[in-house]
C-alpha cells in the first residue's frame, strides 16, 4: 500500500488551513447580520479527500466502485472487478484538500476486533457440541434398535420367561421335565448372552448422551475459555448513515493500521477492505460490516471509514481533517486560493458557489434551467443584478434572480486585480 509523501501531505495541509484562517477572518458580509441562520449555518465542508487506486497487471487504475468486496476499476472502456481477497495487493491513495457539500451523516460509529463466523469459539463450540449429539443420537439409536430386535427374537433378561413361549413336548412330553429343563437352558443361556450386550450398548448410549460431551453448559465453558484467549481475526464496525442527496450506489473503503500479536515495537501492518452498500438517502441507514483476514490475536492501532459513491468521496462527520464551514466563509476560501492561482492574470467572472440543490432545480422551468443569464459580478465577488440579456436591461424573473442573489463568483481579474464586470451564467453551472 503506497501512500503520498509526508511532506507533500504536511505541506497541503498548512497551506489549506493558512487559507482556511484568511477566509474565517474575513468580515461578515453586510447582506448577513453574524447572527442570521445564513451567516451561522454551516452547509459545506473543508475536508483531506482520499482518491483510491488500485494495482491491475502491474498498473494502477482509480476506482470506480465496488461490487461485494471487490475494486471495481475501468480499463481500456471495460469495467474490471479486482478481487480483495486471496493476497496482498498493491494499492495507492492520494490526499486532496477539498471543500464540498455537507450532504451525508455518518453517526455512532463503533469499531473493534471480532471473530469471522469459522472461528468464533461461540459457534465452533455449538457446531462441535451438535455435531457430537447427533453422534452419539445415532449410536443410542442403534444400540436401542439392536436390543429391540434382540428382545423381541428371544428371552428378555438371564434366565427369564418373558415375552417368550415355551416349546411344544419340552415340558412333560418325551424325555421327563429333566430335558425339558436342559433345553429351556441352553436356550435361555443364548439369548441372554446377546441381549445383555446389547442393554449394555443402549445404557452405555444413553450415559454418553447425557456426559459432558454433549452438554450445552460445558461446550458453553469451553467457549468462554477460548475467547479469553483473544484470538480475533475480524473487524466489525457499526454506525448508522444518511444523505441528502441521494446516493444510488454507494460504498465503503476501511483502512486500518494493526500489528500481530507479539509483534515487534514498530511492526505496523496495513489493512484495506471495502464494501458495497445500498443506495442512501435521507432516512438514517443501519450499516453492520464484519471483514475478516486478520492475523489472529491482532491489535487494532487506528481505523479509517471513508464513503463514496460512484468514485467520488462523501465527506461525513469522520472525514479526514473535517472542517465545517459557512457560505461565505467556504466563499472566501476559495477566493484567496483563486487570488493566489492568478496572480497577475486577466480573467472573466466565473461561477463559484451558489449551486441550487435538486429539489429546488426541479421546481425551475426547462427554459429557466438552460437559460444564459447576465450577472453583474461587484468585484468582492457578489451579485449586484440578473439580466436576461446582455445590455442588462431585462431583469431576470424573481425566481432566478433569487437564486443567483445567494451565489458568488470568482471576480473578474484585470492584470490580478479584481474589478467590476458582467458574468455570463446558467443556474447548474456552479459547482458548490
Amino acid at each position: 500500500m503506497k501512500t503520498p509523501t509526508p511532506v507533500f501531505i504536511a505541506t497541503q495541509i498548512s497551506a489549506g488551513l493558512f487559507l482556511l484562517a484568511q477566509a474565517q477572518a474575513a468580515p461578515a458580509p453586510v447582506d448577513a447580520p453574524p447572527d442570521s441562520p445564513e451567516a451561522t449555518a454551516k452547509p459545506y465542508v473543508l475536508y483531506m479527500r482520499t482518491d483510491v487506486s488500485v494495482e491491475q497487471d502491474k498498473k494502477l487504475y482509480p476506482v470506480k466502485d465496488v461490487s461485494g468486496w471487490d475494486f471495481i476499476v475501468a480499463k481500456d472502456g471495460q469495467k474490471i472487478a479486482v478481487p480483495m481477497a486471496g493476497g496482498a495487493h498493491r494499492i495507492e491513495f492520494q490526499h486532496v484538500l477539498t471543500l464540498a457539500p455537507a450532504t451525508a451523516s455518518l453517526t455512532g460509529l463503533k469499531s473493534e476486533r471480532a471473530y469471522t463466523p469459522g472461528t468464533d469459539p461461540r459457534m465452533v463450540r455449538q457446531r462441535e457440541a451438535a455435531m457430537t449429539n447427533a453422534v452419539l443420537g445415532d449410536n443410542r439409536a442403534l444400540a436401542e434398535a439392536k436390543f429391540i430386535k434382540n428382545k423381541e427374537g428371544g428371552f428378555f433378561g438371564p434366565g427369564s420367561l418373558a415375552g417368550s413361549q415355551v416349546p411344544r413336548g419340552s415340558v412333560g412330553g418325551p424325555g421327563g421335565a429333566g430335558q425339558g429343563q436342559a433345553g429351556l437352558g441352553a436356550a435361555s443361556s443364548r439369548s441372554s448372552g446377546s441381549s445383555t450386550s446389547d442393554f449394555d450398548q443402549m445404557v452405555q448410549a444413553e450415559a454418553m448422551m447425557s456426559s459432558d460431551l454433549g452438554d450445552v453448559g460445558g461446550s458453553r465453558g469451553r467457549a468462554e475459555s477460548d475467547l479469553a484467549k483473544k484470538l480475533f481475526d475480524a473487524v466489525e464496525i457499526r454506525f448508522e448513515v444518511s444523505s441528502k442527496v441521494f446516493l444510488e450506489k454507494p460504498y465503503l473503503v476501511v483502512i486500518t493500521q494493526f500489528h500481530e500479536k507479539d509483534a515487534k515495537p514498530g511492526m505496523i501492518r496495513n489493512g484495506v477492505f471495502a464494501k458495497a452498500l445500498e443506495s442512501i438517502g435521507s432516512h438514517p441507514t443501519k450499516i453492520d460490516v464484519v471483514h475478516g483476514g486478520f492475523p489472529p490475536g491482532f491489535e487494532l492501532d487506528e481505523l479509517q471509514v471513508h464513503l463514496y459513491n460512484e468514485g467520488k468521496e462523501i465527506p461525513t462527520d469522520v472525514a479526514q481533517k473535517r472542517v465545517p464551514l459557512s457560505r461565505e466563509e467556504a466563499f472566501e476560501y476559495l477566493k484567496i486560493d483563486y487570488f493566489r492561482g492568478h496572480k497577475n492574470s486577466t480573467l472573466p467572472a466565473t461561477p463559484a458557489v451558489g449551486r441550487p440543490d435538486r429539489l429546488t432545480l426541479a421546481r425551475l422551468t426547462p427554459n429557466q434551467l438552460k437559460a444564459t443569464y447576465f450577472v453583474k459580478v461587484i468585484k468582492n465577488g457578489r451579485p449586484g443584478g440578473v439580466f436576461a440579456d446582455e445590455e442588462c436591461t431585462q431583469p431576470a424573473d424573481e425566481a432566478v434572480a433569487a437564486l443567483f442573489a445567494s451565489a458568488r463568483f470568482y471576480p473578474a481579474l484585470a492584470d490580478g486585480k479584481a474589478v467590476d464586470s458582467v458574468a455570463r451564467a446558467v443556474l447548474t453551472d456552479f459547482d458548490l
